[in-house]
């Protein structure tokens, strides 16, 4: 198998483990097993023994039920951020175990990062299609993941020619994605550390009196899970775009608010949405009770 062979491989397990890992790497074992590719390079041979298989096609249906449940699919994701890009990286380890050193190093890292990314994108859009949580909606995107994933690896194996500016091009896409990706890392940080510190009841650091923090789901004027400041019985919500410091007047937040596990909903009088995590759901209602009892 000459480089570029090697290197269309290697792409398309990254990209494939970065969308769905146990697709990626049935597809390849039930391929290698069947006959259906030939002379795959390195160790990737191992993919088609039968533990293999039936530990891959196990996780493979698990996440296939997981990923049509709108609101268990964050927190599936989630638990992937740290075993996508590992199995992405030692995927790539196994394409290239007949060579040298370096290129091994280079190509685990390289893959690693590049599953990473293309799970952050693929989390982004989640985020995004999270905001219509239809069930319908939610599996018909997991079946086009898993079907994009299949696509990839038989253009990547059968035609690394034309697989190679596609791979470009998924890679030119991600970058391109890279602001939103750190939005999400930094709300699902937060989510999960708003989750922990509500089992312990501890207090969130209020920066701005008498207002939440919060993140943008659904509101005009502000990028998808910006990060702000909303004051609750205003609807003046602020929050910093490119280094600068943007102001919206909303509507006053509405009572209560829609349960998650992990983050909460609340929705302006004239319709926007927006991520509370855990600690500053507990924070909006001892506002809301102390407005309430204060006398007219």
């Amino acid at each position: 198998m000459d480089n570029w062979a090697l290197l269309s491989n290697v792409l398309g397990l990254a990209i494939g483990a970065g969308l769905n890992l146990y697709a990626a790497v049935l597809v390849t074992g039930l391929g290698i097993r069947y006959g259906w590719l030939h002379d795959m390079p390195g160790e990737l041979g191992l993919l088609a023994h039968p533990v293999v298989l039936i530990a891959a096609g196990a996780m493979y249906l698990a996440e296939f039920v997981a990923d049509k449940v709108p609101f268990f699919t964050p927190i599936w994701d989630g638990i992937h951020t740290f075993i996508r890009p590992v199995g992405g990286a030692l995927l790539a380890l196994s394409a290239t175990a007949d060579m040298d050193p370096l290129v091994k190093v280079l190509a685990m890292l390289g893959a690693g990062t590049l599953a990473l990314g293309t799970h952050s994108s693929k989390m982004g859009f989640r985020l995004m299609a999270h905001a219509t949580p239809e069930p319908a909606a939610h599996s018909a995107i997991s079946v086009a993941e898993d079907f994009s994933v299949v696509m990839l690896l038989a253009l990547a194996y059968q035609y690394p020619w034309v697989a190679l500016p596609v791979f470009g091009g998924v890679i030119i896409g991600i970058l391109a994605f890279l602001p939103f990706l750190l939005r999400v890392a930094r709300f699902l940080l937060a989510g999960l550390f708003g989750r922990v510190a509500s089992w312990f009841s501890l207090p969130p650091q209020q920066e701005a009196p008498g207002a939440v923090r919060v993140y943008a789901r659904s509101v005009k004027g502000a990028p998808r899970l910006a990060a702000g400041w909303l004051r609750p019985e205003t609807g003046e919500f602020t929050f910093t775009r490119w280094g600068r410091r943007k102001e919206l007047r909303l509507g006053a937040l509405e009572p209560g608010v829609e349960w998650g596990f992990v983050f909460n909903v609340a929705r302006s009088a004239d319709g926007a949405t927006f991520y509370l995590t855990k600690e500053w759901c507990a924070c909006l209602r001892r506002e809301a009770t102390s407005q309430a009892q204060t006398p007219a």
